[in-house]
């Protein structure tokens, strides 16, 4: 895990001191190590987060003797050891022991086809000098980020959009087609577009070459979601096999030559990662869980139940009231871009306590609800699901017990709300025009956007042919929730110099899951059934019986209304607020008036407001 520069070009004569200023900004994600390779008309630059091959034999930018090929490269490979087997065998002789090394043998042998064998997280390239080649590739869900930029002077790429802003100062500019789609629809990371409006991502499963004589990138896909299969399949067969990939998944990602841990909400997710890494490794995992202070317990309790089994006491770390928006505005800077959830803010002290306790690699429970199905929309999915495919008197009992079981889960007006959300999606629509950021847009600035902000990756034949609930996992795993929740992690967690590691995104668990249908998600009302089933083989049946779901709760939204939202209304409502250039200030100041009055339904819509506000104070001036 590491920070990542390249810059192909020829035309800059000072060049090599921009390049070292641009590769500085990303020392938070390599502190440990960095260097530079420079030849005719390409640099690369690598900052090295030190987790596999702690010595300086895992100095980057590597270079393949055989070939002369250099690579930059940030993630991990998990299964380098297995690929190193097979290369050797093939005859390549290594001379280190990292998965660096071993990717680069890997591309050697098998060129761009060496990505369908990798199982991690990755964002590289490589220079291949003897046709003047940049390869460049992103993992299969773009776990970690590859940013790139065309300018006068060439091609540029970075982990993060701020190394390109020092780089190419002229590319700080916001794209307000993307800022208009974040505040009126909450699209954020939904495709190749970025909060700057030169700046692009390299897509997700994607790789893409760059010659001497191409305009631009050439992007081709490598790998997509699995098409709608019918597996008939025995349930008790299905859970086997599932404990089978997801303790695989936790093996792989618990290889590291530095200490691994965990955070741990007390949630199905984070629970099973840690019953699955207490049998691979009895000594057990340092836990982290946030706490607020006071009463605010967040999910400790339930974090200590998780853990209790294990003889273990989650570290219990507080997301102070103090200074919260000056640690937002930090925040801001390492995303590089707004957000939608104040997640990020426990997240953030996290992530700073556990590199302070000498933790440099956390394991996460990202990508279990979009894959297993366990927010309470895909609840209300699973009913209407029911009712369409209802044959008689029988299949009418079915969903009875899936309506009480649902609402016993997430309540019945949750469930019910979600009900009229699914059947009436212009209900969305109003409500964000009536209490959302959306109502708080400047007529002038919608009207410029009129023709131009269409979405940015819509919704595709990937989804086509599957069954109801699964279709909108796909699209929820794919593009409307994880992409965001993955770069807002990947930032969060670098920002520390912690490395964040997912087993419910290896891509064999993603693949079995998908191709599966809604049966084996939800039963019978039940949301998560093979992870619930899961947990009450480990023995954590107070885990698999949970029937709330809160991640870690943030009070954020509530200390923005108090004192009457002064804290908001001293940010948006400033006579140099950024935010005017978006907002009318009449409606935005209705918007803050609706929050501080405890009304529901516009908080994490007043946060948006705040982040975006934050991220154009920190990111759009000039440092």
């Amino acid at each position: 895990m590491c920070g990542i520069l390249g810059w192909v070009t020829t035309q800059s004569t000072d060049g090599r001191a921009r390049f070292a200023r641009a590769l500085d900004t990303l020392r938070h994600r390599g502190p440990d190590d960095g260097d530079v390779y420079a030849a005719d008309g390409i640099l690369l630059g690598h900052r090295r987060l030190s987790i596999i091959d702690l010595s300086s034999a895992g100095r980057q930018p590597m270079e393949d003797p055989a070939l002369g090929n250099v690579i930059t490269f940030n993630g991990e490979i998990y299964n380098y050891l297995e690929l190193r087997a097979e290369l050797e065998a093939l005859g390549h002789v290594f001379r280190t022991a990292t998965d660096t090394e071993v990717l680069l043998h890997a591309f050697r042998a098998w060129g761009a086809q060496a990505l369908n064998r990798l199982n991690g997280m990755w964002a590289f390239a490589i220079w291949q000098p003897a046709t003047r080649t940049l390869f460049m590739a992103r993992d299969r869900f773009g776990v970690k980020p590859f940013h790139y930029a065309l300018t006068r002077e060439g091609l540029a790429f970075a982990s993060e959009p701020k190394a390109l802003l020092e780089l190419s100062p002229e590319l700080r500019r916001a794209d307000d087609a993307t800022v208009f789609r974040f505040l009126s629809a909450g699209e954020l990371h939904a495709g190749e577009d970025t909060f700057y409006e030169a700046v692009k991502a390299l897509p997700a499963g994607c790789y893409a070459e760059f010659g001497p004589d191409a305009g631009a990138p050439k992007i081709r896909r490598y790998w997509d979601y699995p098409a709608p299969v019918s597996v008939v399949q025995d349930p008790e067969e299905a859970a086997r096999e599932f404990a089978c990939l997801l303790d695989d998944a936790v093996r792989l990602r618990t290889r590291s030559d530095v200490k691994v841990g965990l955070t741990l909400s007390g949630g199905l997710d984070s629970t099973a990662i840690l019953a699955s890494a207490q049998r691979l490794s009895p000594q057990g995992l340092q836990c982290f869980t946030s706490v607020y202070g006071g009463n605010e317990r967040g999910e400790a309790r339930w974090a200590a139940a998780a853990a209790r089994p294990y003889g273990s006491v989650p570290l219990e770390v507080e997301a102070p009231k103090q200074s919260w928006l000056d640690t937002l505005l930090d925040i801001a800077w390492h995303m590089d871009s707004p957000g939608y959830s104040p997640a990020v803010y426990p997240l953030w002290h996290l992530m700073k306590t556990a590199r302070q306790q000498g933790v440099y690699v956390l394991l996460e429970g990202q990508g279990a609800d979009e894959a297993l199905g366990g927010y309470p929309q895909y609840a209300a999915l699973s009913v209407l699901q029911h009712l369409r495919g209802m044959r008689g008197f029988a299949d009418f009992g079915a969903l009875v017990r899936t309506v009480r079981t649902s609402a016993q889960t997430f309540s019945a007006p949750v469930l019910f709300k979600w009900l009229l959300r699914e059947l009436f999606p212009v209900l969305i629509t109003a409500n964000r025009g009536l209490a959302g950021a959306a109502s708080a847009l400047d007529p002038a600035f919608l009207a410029s956007m009129e023709g131009r902000a269409a979405a940015a990756h819509p919704a595709g034949s990937r989804a086509a042919g599957h069954d109801l609930l699964t279709a909108r996992l796909l699209q929820d795993h794919s593009r409307n929730i994880l992409p965001a929740l993955l770069q807002y992690g990947d930032a969060v967690s670098m920002a520390h110099g912690v490395e964040s590691r997912l087993p419910f995104m290896d891509y064999r668990l993603v693949e079995w899951l998908f191709a599966r249908d809604a049966t084996f998600k939800i039963a019978d009302g039940r949301t998560k059934w093979l992870l619930r089933r899961y947990l009450l083989q480990a023995g954590q049946p107070e885990i698999s019986a949970r029937k709330d779901k809160q991640g870690y709760p943030t009070p954020v939204e509530r200390w923005m209304a108090e004192d009457n939202g002064r804290f908001v209304r001293d940010l948006l409502l400033a006579p140099d607020a950024c935010i005017r250039r978006y907002c009318d200030s009449a409606a935005l100041a209705r918007l803050i008036d609706r929050h501080a009055s405890g009304r529901k339904g516009s908080g994490n819509h007043v946060y948006r407001l705040v982040s975006t506000e934050l991220w154009m104070r920190r990111c759009l001036s000039q440092p």
